[in-house]
């Protein structure tokens, strides 16, 4: 059943630190640090938002990941959030894949310890983003043991008309940074009315996107389809069953595709942020299973 039936109240605590990095290029990255719970950390974690919203969304999911004991960093992309760059742009995925790069340094650096293993978790476009990182031999971060996907972007859940799409892809050759309205419905990003109004007012967000981001995620699409096999790590999938901006069927596909050992949820009726639906609770357990899983405590 959708996730309808009752009203969140759960806080979200925001960053024990927040600073600045620079990715490969020089653009400014805004981060966000949240401490571990204990001292004993089994690994470390880092978030990647999605496409046109920012890390200070990702506040609740953070935080239980630190709760698990990993000391955990989230990041604005470039052009998203108080990140420098072109507001929702990038000519290819390989500045996304360098912001990643830039931002495990830091989680690194601020851990004091570079041989911990890391949990990723990406959502929707960072989802996207994990995966063709992790699909490429040449960029994968050797200690990323283990990644959570929620609803991730692999395809459109509504087919935009032919002419709309051949006029994207021919605008991101000639005129990558041309901007269009992204149509993004927010009544399409949860069931929870809180989450929904928080998201209304957040001036953080963007509700453009442009044609060079556009032609850039069907080629990181394709590559990740093509690439599946390739991905070596486990892998949680949360999946909205009801999305209507990512495809759930196009997430099956690519799920198909794997080798590597994986759990599969999906949520019927749930809209595309499963991290903010009503029920959240139920993702979060099984966020703490895999974790748990695959980054045992010490010692226990």
């Amino acid at each position: 059943m959708p996730a309808t039936a009752a009203r969140s109240t759960s806080p979200s605590v925001g960053p024990d630190d927040t600073g600045f990095i620079a990715s490969r290029d020089g653009t400014a990255l805004y981060v966000e640090w949240f401490d571990a719970a204990t001292d004993a950390a089994p690994g470390l974690a880092i978030v990647l938002h999605g496409y046109a919203e920012h890390c200070g969304r990702y506040h609740e999911v953070a935080r239980v990941l630190a709760d698990l004991g990993m000391p955990t960093l989230t990041f604005d992309f470039r052009g998203h959030g108080k990140s420098d760059g072109a507001r929702g742009h990038v000519d290819h995925f390989r500045e996304y894949l360098d912001d990643v790069d830039a931002a495990l340094r830091e989680l690194d650096r601020r851990a004091g310890d570079t041989s911990l293993p890391v949990l990723m978790l990406g959502h929707s476009n960072g989802g996207l983003v994990a995966l063709r990182l992790l699909a490429d031999p040449t960029r994968e971060p050797n200690r990323v043991r283990a990644v959570v996907l929620s609803s991730p972007f692999l395809g459109l859940a509504a087919k935009l008309p032919l002419w709309k799409r051949q006029l994207a892809v021919v605008s991101g050759r000639y005129a990558p940074r041309l901007s269009m309205p992204n149509e993004i419905q927010i009544d399409d990003l949860t069931h929870d009315p809180d989450k929904l109004a928080a998201r209304r007012a957040d001036t953080l967000c963007n509700d453009n996107a442009t044609a060079g981001w556009f032609t850039a995620a069907l080629r990181a699409q394709r590559y990740v389809y093509d690439n599946a096999v390739r991905i070596e790590v486990p892998t949680l999938w949360v999946v909205a069953g009801g999305d209507r901006l990512a495809d759930p069927a196009a997430t099956r596909a690519v799920h198909a595709r794997l080798r590597a050992p994986s759990v599969y949820r999906e949520y019927p009726g749930w809209h595309h942020e499963v991290l903010n639906e009503v029920d959240r609770q139920r993702v979060f357990d099984e966020i703490r299973a895999f974790a748990k899983q695959h980054f045992p405590v010490k010692n226990q």
